[in-house]
């Protein structure tokens, strides 16, 4: 058994007989027991690809259970990003600069598969901008969940997507607020019905929006990448204080966070925010 955590949710990993009412290998959410059936293998690989093992062609859930159950004897490790000293590993994080940045943006909208992903969010939400309609709004909800790997179908028994569309439908002048960056439409999608903290997937919804139909740079994405990854950039700043203004719903600390950081760097360059989150991500995945 191991507890293994992806995209900021919990995970039980079972081997082979180590659960009595659930004898072969298998995942299970660690707050509430339930198997994420149909979803296991996707999760198993996301989590791999995060930290840095490849896994071989055809990989079944059993494999990927195994592999994890194992990787405690491994020396896993990313190339690009470790240093190997003897015995010792030393991660060298990519410095911020204008350059690394714009060069890690490149590599997303390049890629065969996050670029055309992306290309794809554009096409949707520019065909559907507005939120006046419940139908629209669950549709662009449930593309961005695909394409980010937020997995909200997991939390479908405390939240439907039904019930985070009217969320959003019911959120006064929300369309007005989202072109001017309002930064609490965060906090108010990510409490949605009380149900589950989406701080997450909020702060992906309205960063898509604002880049990508009104052509603004207001939001900063958070996710379990960033959360690893940021604190090695920002003296003090600790995962445990990423998690808390998480759990706070202060969106407006984290995205201050985000632009001070830039301006330290003195990074002006066009939607700076949106090409760090990609050098965040990409260099740290």
């Amino acid at each position: 058994m191991k507890k293994i955590t992806i995209d900021n949710t919990g995970y039980v990993v079972y081997g082979n007989n180590e659960k009595k009412d659930n004898l072969k290998p298998h995942i299970e959410v660690a707050e509430t027991g339930i198997v994420p059936e149909g979803k296991q293998r996707g999760l198993l690989l996301l989590y791999l690809e995060e930290k840095g093992i490849e896994p071989i062609q055809g990989a079944t859930t059993y494999w990927c259970i195994n592999k994890i159950l194992k990787m405690d004897n491994l020396k896993v490790f990313d190339k690009k990003i470790v240093k190997q000293k003897k015995s010792s590993s030393k991660k060298i994080y990519l410095p911020i600069t204008a350059e690394n940045i714009e060069e890690q943006h490149r590599l997303v909208e390049e890629s065969a598969n996050y670029g055309k992903e992306g290309l794809i969010i554009r096409e949707v939400l520019n065909a559907y901008p507005k939120h006046d309609d419940l139908n629209t709004i669950a549709m662009k909800i449930a593309v961005i969940d695909v394409t980010n790997s937020t997995h909200l179908s997991q939390y479908k028994s405390q939240l439907s997507l039904y019930d985070l569309a009217k969320v959003i439908l019911d959120i006064p002048a929300f369309d007005v607020r989202l072109a001017a960056g309002d930064p609490e439409l965060v906090n108010i999608i990510a409490k949605n019905v009380g149900a589950i903290n989406m701080f997450s997937f909020a702060s992906k919804y309205c960063t898509y929006h604002n880049v990508e139909v009104y052509h603004r740079d207001d939001y900063s994405i958070f996710d379990g990448i960033v959360k690893e990854s940021l604190p090695n950039y920002v003296d003090g700043l600790s995962k445990h204080k990423l998690d808390v203004w998480r759990l706070e719903y202060n969106y407006v600390a984290f995205n201050e966070c985000i632009g001070g950081l830039l301006d330290e760097y003195n990074i002006h360059i066009p939607f700076r925010r949106r090409k760090f989150d990609h050098f965040l991500w990409y260099a740290n995945r």
